[in-house]
């Protein structure tokens, strides 16, 4: 696949991210289906593990951030994610960043980019993530050059096909101990579902 097939696609398929707190479920991954093969996740935090499915432009995304980030503070979550930009172009382009900055840096300074960029308010698009980068200190040059190779690119095309193939269908979405849960379910909801694990 091209590059403007890649971002036409990614941005033109919108994810289902208007997911209520109240209505989540979850269902077994597919047979032979590990989470932890994803191309380009990421993790961060000790204790119970969660992979969360986001868009850094799904409000629901940035609004359950503070409460996972708060379990990963308190060492109470081991958080993994997964890049799911299908809201817009901005999307993307941050999901290439950090990425990179995954690849250039490793998981702390990508998990503190991730945390620099949701503190911003507004869309997020590429010059939020150099402006996150720039306050880390990161060498935006090399980002840049490496969040825009082919590496990253085939890196996000690879975590599509996981997540077609996993049923994801909603941003956020997490997955525990094999199973797909669709949305939010509250605090509690997460701080039970993590228990069952």
């Amino acid at each position: 696949m091209d590059r403007r097939g890649f971002l036409s696609g990614l941005a033109g398929t919108l994810s289902a991210s208007g997911v209520r707190a109240e209505n989540f479920e979850a269902a077994p991954l597919p047979p032979g289906l590990d989470a932890r093969t994803c191309p380009g996740l990421s993790w961060a935090g000790s204790g119970p593990a969660a992979i969360e499915i986001f868009d850094y432009n799904c409000p629901y995304c940035r609004a359950v951030f503070r409460a996972l980030d708060a379990r990963i503070a308190a060492r109470a979550l081991r958080l993994g994610l997964i890049d799911s930009p299908q809201l817009s172009i901005g999307s993307i382009q941050a999901a290439k960043l950090r990425q990179a900055a995954l690849k250039l840096y490793g998981t702390a300074k990508a998990y503190a980019f991730h945390r620099r960029v949701f503190a911003q308010r507004g869309a997020i698009d590429g010059e939020t993530g150099l402006a996150a980068a720039r306050e880390l200190k990161l060498d935006v040059a090399k980002l840049t050059e490496t969040a825009d190779s082919d590496a990253v690119r085939d890196i996000l095309i690879g975590a599509s096909h996981f997540l077609s193939k996993a049923g994801v269908q909603a941003t956020p979405s997490f997955i525990l101990g094999g199973k797909l849960m669709s949305g939010w379910p509250g605090g509690e909801g997460f701080n039970a579902a993590l228990r069952s694990v």
